[in-house]
């Protein structure tokens, strides 16, 4: 899932409108948050009056908006829109991402059955059934989570399944878009899990903590070459220093 990005907080909208409004907000709207491809809006209407609009970058379509008239308003009514403006622009943004995930997913299933056309009603069988006893031996047809969770950040097979499933160039290229970008958060996500649970295993076994440090070094050579041995030959024999070849 996209995150959101904070450029103005819930409590600071109605001040930054009275702040702006004869100056930047004069000449043009302020993104308040992006999540996906919604954006936020703070628009002066007048010198008196406020909207909050919520559009799709992507399509440039406007998906809702709300009015503030600011004699008759407060900061926490405007805290309060600004705070269930950003989480539709979440709830949609998940809406999109899940929706073009589960369509590539088809396509894995889709290519799934064609390879295994004979097994198709035992597979049907043992997703259309449970067993408690019997489910670690789901695997011997097929853990549908697994496989699919699997191939799809494979971001080479995904690449190469949409390419094999779309004709039409620009979804063709909207997907690949999509699948690049949604691929990299979720492996991002995995391996800052990872790089965390190591951490914390390195730290329950105790010891020394290491770290790595950089400095700029000058030497003086007749090219980069002889200043590279030069280093080497200085440095050689201590295995705590690494110097890029």
């Amino acid at each position: 899932m996209s995150r959101t990005f904070r450029y103005i907080q819930n409590d600071d909208v109605l001040k930054s409108f009275n702040e702006f409004k004869d100056t930047i907000l004069a000449q043009r709207p302020v993104v308040i948050a992006r999540h996906g491809d919604y954006s936020l809006f703070l628009i002066r209407v007048s010198d008196g009056e406020l909207e909050l609009s919520i559009e799709n970058t992507a399509k440039k379509s406007r998906v809702e908006s709300r009015n503030y008239v600011i004699s008759d308003t407060t900061e926490a009514l405007v805290s309060r829109g600004v705070r269930h403006a950003v989480q539709k622009m979440a709830e949609l943004s998940d809406e999109d991402i899940n929706r073009k995930r589960l369509q590539i997913w088809k396509w894995y299933v889709m290519d799934w059955q064609k390879a295994n056309a004979d097994r198709t009603q035992e597979f049907m069988d043992k997703e259309l059934s449970w067993d408690d006893d019997a489910a670690d031996g789901r695997n011997e047809i097929l853990d549908m989570e697994s496989f699919l969770h699997g191939e799809y950040l494979n971001l080479g097979n995904t690449i190469g399944l949409i390419e094999r499933y779309l004709k039409d160039d620009k979804h063709k290229e909207m997907f690949k878009s999509f699948a690049i970008n949604d691929i990299m958060e979720m492996t991002s996500e995995d391996t800052k899990d990872k790089s965390i649970a190591e951490a914390e295993r390195l730290n329950r076994l105790g010891g020394p903590k290491k770290h790595t440090y950089q400095f700029m070094v000058s030497v003086e050579a007749t090219d980069k070459e002889h200043a590279r041995q030069a280093l080497l030959n200085y440095l050689a024999g201590d295995d705590r220093i690494k110097v890029q070849k």
